[in-house]
């Protein structure tokens, strides 16, 4: 894969994997419209590694808080729910992954998610409570994971599905988008060992693009974080919406 594939995918790995817009989505109709059917499997491996990175830099205030209060035997403590909210993806993911990837990975699906969970999200959003981080249960995890799971869907995006999760469980705006973040990491860290694993540890690439690919990823990853963080607050989730129905409405005239 050349240096201009490299560049553009980690752009887009790194922009929309934290954003209600749906990163596989724009990695597939990229794959589409530049007629990439062999795009490697190895570069979206290591640009999620890449952001995983961001995320991880972001909020290491809040993981040195969770890492040095964890308690094995507190099932609502803040790590145990970060770990059971993945378990409903890795479950489902497992025993889906070749159905999604010979079925759903295509334009249809993604219009369709694109438009659907876009309608979804500006209901959710009257859902908003009072709740914050410190209020999360077991409970709410599991149902949090429950919703991260329709992210096998492409187009349905992860975060938008842990944003609505959050929303419907009463928690505010920053706090719902606190923990999309937070949930990101364990889920990033699956896939990454998960397609590893799949494919064998085997890289049909140079180390030296497999860095750069982890460099763009991170580096826009964290501007992205930082930026929709403060923006969210101020314009909503509308805007993101918005963007889904374009999208939706581009690749239903191409």
């Amino acid at each position: 894969m050349d240096l201009i594939n490299i560049i553009l995918l980690s752009l887009i790995q790194g922009v929309t994997e934290f954003l209600p817009i749906s990163s596989s989505a724009h990695l597939i109709i990229f794959s589409e419209i530049f007629n990439n059917s062999n795009q490697d499997i190895t570069v979206d491996v290591f640009a999620h590694f890449g952001t995983l990175l961001a995320v991880v830099w972001y909020f290491r205030g809040e993981l040195i808080k969770i890492m040095s209060t964890y308690k094995i035997n507190d099932v609502n403590n803040l790590g145990n729910c970060l770990l059971i909210g993945t378990l409903p993806i890795l479950f489902f993911g497992f025993f889906l992954r070749d159905f999604i990837e010979f079925n759903l990975r295509n334009q249809n699906v993604i219009v369709f998610s694109m438009i659907f969970f876009g309608i979804l999200l500006l209901i959710f959003e009257y859902f908003r409570g009072s709740r914050i981080l410190d209020d999360l249960s077991w409970k709410d995890s599991f149902v949090l994971g429950l919703f991260q799971t329709l992210a096998l869907i492409p187009g349905a995006s992860r975060s938008a599905l842990v944003i609505m999760g959050a929303f419907y469980l009463g928690f505010r705006s920053v706090d719902a988008l606190k923990i999309s973040f937070l949930l990101a990491i364990p889920t990033l860290v699956i896939i990454f060992f998960g397609e590893n694993y799949l494919i064998d540890f085997e890289y049909e690439i140079k180390i030296s693009e497999l860095l750069l690919v982890i460099f763009f990823s991170f580096v826009i990853a964290l501007i992205t974080i930082h930026y929709f963080l403060k923006l969210v607050n101020k314009i909503g989730l509308l805007p993101f919406v918005i963007y889904r129905f374009l999208l939706a409405g581009i690749l239903i005239f191409i």
